[in-house]
C-alpha cells in the first residue's frame, strides 16, 4: 500500500546560527589599518572596480602577495570597510548578482516621469555598422556597462564558456538588423580564456555570414601583458589545452583580465566604440532627440495639467454632495 505524504506542519528553524563577523566587532590591528589605508587610496583613483581588480592593484603595488589567502584578506577588508562606511558601497561592483523585477508604476504620472528620464533615440540605427562588447568575466559587468550604456551599445558578459543559445539568439537578432557588427571580446590570457573566445566566435559564425561579422579579441593579449607589466600566474595543471597554449605563446604564464587597471579597460572599450561612430550622423540624431524630448515633455506636462484639473473637479463634485442620503439614494446605489 502506497504511503500518503504527511500534511502535518514541520518545524523549521527560522535561522541557523552560524558564526557572524557582525557579532564580534573588534578594534582593527595596526596591520589591518594599514591594509584599509592602502585599499582606500587605490579605490579613490577609480570610479568603480571589482574586488578582484582591487586585489590586482594591491599586488602590482607590492601591498600584498599574489595568493588566494591574500585575495581573501583583501575581500574581507572591503566588506568591513563598507560596513563601517570607510569605503562607499558604490566603489565596489558586483556584476554576478542583480535584482530583477518587472516595472510597475504608482500612477500614469509616475510612468510619464520615467518616460522623461528614459527617452533616447537609437543612434546606431543611423550608423553604417554596429558595435558590441563581449566579455568572459561576469564580475566586470559593473565596470564596463557605464561605458556601453553611455553609447547605447550591447554588452554581453559570458561568465565563462558561452552557451550555444546566447550565440544563436545574438546572431538571429543581428541577422535581422542586416548590418555588419563589430564584436570586441575581452577575456583572460590563459588556455581556457582563449578557448572561450574561439568557441563563441565559431558559434556565431555558424549562424552569421562573414560579411555581417567582424570578431576581434582585444584582451588580454601578450602585448598588453608586457605593456602594463601585469602579474602572471601559473597555468592550471592538467588543463588539456595547456600544450597548445604554450606552443602558441612560448610561455605557460597566465594573466587574468581583472589585472588590467580599470581605467585602462574602460578607455579601451570606449575607443573600440568610438572608432565606428560617424559623428556627423550621431550629432543629427542628438539634435532630433533633443527636439523630440522637448515635444514629449510638453505633451507630458499637458497630460499632467489635465490630470490635476480632473482631480480638482472630482474633489469639488464630492464636496458638493449632501452628507446624508436615504438608503435608496446613496451615490453608490445609483
Amino acid at each position: 500500500m502506497q504511503t500518503q505524504p504527511s500534511t502535518s506542519p514541520v518545524a523549521v528553524p527560522h535561522r541557523v546560527h552560524f558564526k557572524s563577523s557582525r557579532q564580534t566587532q573588534r578594534k582593527p590591528q595596526a596591520k589591518t589599518l594599514l591594509l584599509f589605508e592602502q585599499i582606500l587610496a587605490i579605490a579613490q583613483e577609480y570610479d568603480r572596480m571589482s574586488v578582484r581588480q582591487l586585489f590586482y592593484q594591491m599586488v602590482v603595488r607590492g601591498h600584498v602577495e599574489k595568493t588566494e589567502l591574500a585575495y581573501k584578506r583583501v575581500a574581507d577588508a572591503t566588506v568591513a570597510m563598507r560596513r563601517t562606511k570607510i569605503l562607499p558601497y558604490s566603489k565596489i561592483v558586483d556584476g554576478g548578482r542583480v535584482r530583477r523585477r518587472l516595472p510597475g508604476w504608482e500612477s500614469m504620472g509616475h510612468l510619464l516621469e520615467q518616460a522623461k528620464q528614459q527617452f533616447r533615440l537609437d543612434h546606431w540605427g543611423h550608423q553604417p555598422e554596429l558595435v558590441e562588447i563581449w566579455c568572459e568575466k561576469l564580475g566586470l559587468t559593473g565596470v564596463i556597462t557605464p561605458v556601453t550604456d553611455e553609447y547605447g551599445v550591447t554588452f554581453v558578459p559570458l561568465g565563462g564558456f558561452g552557451s550555444v543559445t546566447i550565440a544563436a539568439d545574438s546572431a538571429e537578432e543581428l541577422r535581422l538588423v542586416g548590418k555588419k557588427v563589430n564584436i570586441y571580446y575581452y577575456g583572460d590570457h590563459d588556455p581556457s580564456g582563449w578557448a572561450v573566445s574561439q568557441s563563441i566566435e565559431d558559434e556565431l559564425r555558424n549562424h552569421l555570414p562573414d560579411e555581417l561579422l567582424r570578431f576581434r579579441r582585444i584582451g588580454l593579449t601578450p602585448e598588453l601583458v608586457s605593456l602594463y607589466q601585469l602579474p602572471t600566474r601559473p597555468a592550471k595543471q592538467g588543463d588539456t589545452r595547456l600544450a597548445a597554449f604554450e606552443d602558441a605563446f612560448g610561455s605557460a604564464a597566465c594573466v587574468e583580465l581583472d589585472a588590467l587597471p580599470p581605467d585602462v579597460l574602460t578607455a579601451m572599450v570606449r575607443e573600440n566604440i568610438e572608432r565606428h561612430i560617424d559623428w556627423g550622423s550621431w550629432a543629427r540624431v542628438e539634435r532630433a532627440e533633443e527636439a523630440q524630448r522637448d515635444s514629449l515633455f510638453n505633451f507630458i506636462d499637458t497630460l499632467e495639467d489635465l490630470e490635476e484639473e480632473e482631480d480638482e473637479e472630482e474633489e469639488q463634485r464630492l464636496a458638493s454632495l449632501p452628507t446624508e442620503y436615504p438608503p435608496y439614494a446613496r451615490p453608490e446605489a445609483r
